[in-house]
């Protein structure tokens, strides 16, 4: 199961989880994108340490993996739609119990992780307006802007905002300025250079609104 509350309005608990973990052998495993660490460590007393937990939020991945009452097993990843590599590195280096070489790859793609969801006000001939680009809005453009066909997202979402796309941009290039080799399989795989997309605005083009 995927446990994401925040998208789907429900909530799956932990005793509900056990039950059906217990009654059918091929719920064996859990995406949790509540946030809630609690909840995480209900599950793992309830489903007991055979059940696979598995992080469905990027930035809580090594807290949910370092902690013993929750030990999950790695994560389901939205950043590592861009940079699958540094993701997975991040990853086993954790399991490997490399938990200093785990921190410092978490920081370098925190730039990313920080725009999975990006929030910006935008004027209109009416006031103020709150924007919320929800995932994987955010994530798929930057995919198009690098290069990679990522393709439209489908409705209700549509494009991000000028203002919005440029945090994107911004945020990517913070990480390709800390690490550029983080980047290196898309270009080497898309035969594109991610420095260039990342500059120049002819990238951009037809991937937000005009106005809003």
């Amino acid at each position: 199961p995927y446990i994401i509350p925040g998208r789907t309005g429900t909530m799956l608990l932990p005793p509900d989880l056990a039950m059906l973990s217990k009654s059918h052998p091929n719920v064996f495993a859990v995406k949790e994108a509540t946030g809630d660490f609690e909840n995480m460590r209900a599950i793992r007393k309830l489903c007991g340490p055979e059940f696979t937990i598995m992080s469905g939020d990027d930035d809580k991945t090594i807290e949910m993996m370092t902690d013993a009452s929750i030990g999950a097993a790695g994560v389901i990843s939205v950043v590592s739609n861009i940079l699958p590599a540094a993701m997975w590195e991040m990853v086993t280096a954790q399991l490997r119990g490399d938990s200093k070489k785990a921190s410092e790859l978490l920081a370098l793609l925190k730039p990313l992780i920080q725009v999975v969801t990006v929030k910006t006000e935008e004027k209109t001939p009416f006031g103020s307006a709150t924007c919320r680009a929800r995932n994987p809005l955010a994530t798929k453009t930057l995919m198009n802007i690098l290069g990679m066909p990522a393709g439209p997202c489908r409705q209700p979402l549509g494009k991000m905002t000028r203002t919005g796309i440029q945090m994107v941009v911004e945020a990517a290039r913070k990480a390709y300025d800390a690490r550029p080799e983080l980047f290196s399989p898309v270009e080497k795989f898309f035969d594109v250079e991610v420095a260039e997309r990342l500059s120049e605005g002819k990238y951009l083009e037809g991937l937000y609104y005009g106005s809003y």
